[in-house]
């Protein structure tokens, strides 16, 4: 019989089996490669801002932030993600993960998940706005085209206004996104653009 430690290292094991995917169908990654990813992006926002927040506190966010995503066969896509039902749906459930989760081993996980999720302190919106942003970056470097092109130019605008400091990254993301839009043939809209002068 494993012991609750044991069991806690056989649980988290599942964070590298959960796939994930965005806007290319053949490119996937596991939860765990994301959080790291987010992990690395937090701390060099944190110190590149030089952010008064509570350092530890962003980092266990970012660690935290999809423990929910244990034992998901897969992530939803961003186009799956507008629609609040499944959004909705996909939120319960992870919510119960992390509910199990917490009971059996310690309630820091529950606590560091909600806040993320309620977006309650400016540490949790600064971990959103780099976690939107971690999203975006691997399209813009490859050459193909991607799906849903109307919803991701757009992707992390909400995240953004709600932690305005990291508006001069996501300026050059954007502008390196609408060159791709125009060498893909897409419409890159006036909208798109919205936020820079909504935050003026």
């Amino acid at each position: 019989m494993k012991t609750k430690e044991l069991d806690f290292l056989f649980k988290i094991n599942d964070l590298q089996k959960t796939k994930r995917y965005g806007n290319y169908p053949e490119f996937s990654e596991s939860t765990a490669e994301h959080t790291f990813k987010l992990i690395l992006m937090v701390d060099y926002f944190y110190k590149e801002l030089n952010l008064n927040l509570d350092y530890k506190k962003c980092i266990c966010l970012s660690i935290y932030h999809d423990f929910g995503e244990m034992d998901l066969e897969k992530d939803v896509d961003i186009k799956e993600n507008i629609d609040k039902k499944v959004h909705s749906h996909k939120d319960s459930y992870e919510l119960e993960k992390v509910e199990e989760l917490s009971e059996r081993y310690y309630n820091p996980i529950k606590s560091y998940y909600k806040e993320y999720k309620n977006k309650t302190t400016q540490e949790a919106l600064f971990v959103n706005a780099c976690d939107k942003l971690e999203g975006m970056i691997h399209p813009l470097t490859v050459n193909e085209k991607i799906m849903n092109h109307e919803i991701f130019a757009t992707y992390a605008d909400k995240a953004i206004k709600n932690f305005p400091q990291l508006i001069p990254i996501y300026k050059q993301i954007k502008n390196i996104l609408k060159k791709h839009y125009e060498k893909w043939g897409f419409e890159w809209k006036e909208e798109y653009d919205s936020i820079f002068e909504d935050l003026k």
